[in-house]
This record gives structure tokens, C-alpha cells and sequence, in this order.
């Protein structure tokens, strides 16, 4: 039975560990190809880098994370397991706890928006299955 809570990131030194333990697990990605070393990973959630980021946690066993950003982006990095159920729960419990901050023209919208990895497809076919409409496409110039 799926039974998804949310826990903030604060950061403790246990959910440094679990945040990293499932970025090693992560089979789609954004920001980064390569997994950084711990060291790192530690200075970054110590950094404060989002508005709000969770853990999300089925049956008290972390199955991912999400953030918001200060862009008003969202980022979920969720297992494959109970994918649908647990992204829905993480669009709900984000529009029911959280308003976009402001818009600023070029910098961000007045809504959340998902960023997904094109690799993400499962993702993908759930957005899409709850109508969810695309906006943009992004390009990496290397």
C-alpha cells in the first residue's frame, strides 16, 4: 500500500546521507552527468540552494526527493516505484502548501513549472496523462 509523507530537507547529517544516497541511485538527470563526491554534497544541501526541498517517503523508506525553486521551478527525482501515485502527491501537496512567488518578466514565471529530463519518460506519459501542458524545450550548449 502506498503511503507517501513528506519530510523538509533541513539538512540533518542523516538526510545529507539519504539525499545522496538516492542522487547516486538516480537514473535521469539535469543539472549534472556525473554524481559529485560526498564532500560536495554536503557543502550543496548546506548551501540552502532551493525555496523548499523535501524528501518523500513511502511507508517511512525515502523513495526521492522534490524542490521548489526560487524560480518557481519544480524538480521530483522520485524511484519508478509507485512513480504516478507519488508525483501526484507531490503536485498536490505543493499546490495545497505553496503559491508561486511573484512573477518577474524574464527571470520567472507566475506559475510552477516541472522541469523533466527528456530521458524522464515516465514522467513524461504522467504529466501528460494529467494534462499537464508543455512550455519549453531547453537546449545544453557545451
Amino acid at each position: 500500500m502506498i503511503n507517501i509523507e513528506f519530510s523538509r530537507i533541513i539538512p540533518t547529517e542523516v538526510q545529507i546521507g539519504i539525499t545522496y544516497d538516492l542522487l547516486l541511485q538516480r537514473r535521469h538527470g539535469i543539472s549534472h552527468r556525473l554524481a559529485p563526491v560526498f564532500e560536495d554534497h554536503v557543502k550543496f544541501v548546506n548551501s540552502n540552494p532551493y525555496r523548499a526541498w523535501y524528501l518523500a517517503m513511502n511507508n517511512q523508506k525515502a523513495v526521492g526527493t522534490f524542490y521548489l525553486s526560487k524560480e518557481n521551478t519544480i524538480g521530483i527525482n522520485i524511484s519508478e516505484i509507485n512513480y504516478e501515485q507519488t508525483v501526484a502527491a507531490i503536485i498536490n501537496y505543493v499546490k495545497n502548501n505553496y503559491s508561486p512567488l511573484p512573477e518577474i518578466k524574464s527571470v520567472r514565471a507566475s506559475i510552477f513549472t516541472i522541469n523533466v529530463p527528456p530521458t524522464d519518460l515516465s514522467l513524461i506519459k504522467i504529466l501528460e496523462k494529467l494534462d499537464k501542458e508543455i512550455l519549453q524545450i531547453c537546449y545544453a550548449l557545451e
